[in-house]
């Protein structure tokens, strides 16, 4: 009988242990996504800046989630791939057939 109560307790132990493990690794999961939407929304007042909307800059900041631990630079370099390719304004190509 005794022998039943002490591997009861052991196993009892085993999961408060695992209970505590699963909680701490929880908690840190917790602080990185906090510690990612913190660098993602640095990102969102420079891109307005820029002359994108609040919509618009925090859709792209979500892409800078994904690397928080890289500079702001490197951050908003990131949310800009998300708008395309750069276009410009006027073209400097003759159109076909014009002379010069």
């Amino acid at each position: 009988m005794r022998e039943k109560r002490e591997a009861a307790g052991r196993k009892a132990e085993t999961r408060r242990q695992e209970m505590a493990a699963r909680a701490a690794d929880e908690e840190r999961r917790n602080a990185v996504q906090t510690q990612a939407r913190a660098a993602a929304q640095e990102v969102v007042p420079w891109l307005q800046a820029l002359g994108f909307s609040a919509d618009e800059a925090r859709r792209a900041a979500a892409r800078a989630e994904a690397v928080p631990d890289t500079s702001l630079e490197q951050r908003v370099r990131l949310a800009l791939t998300c708008f395309g390719p750069r276009t410009t304004s006027g073209s400097r190509v003759a159109p076909l057939g014009a002379s010069h």
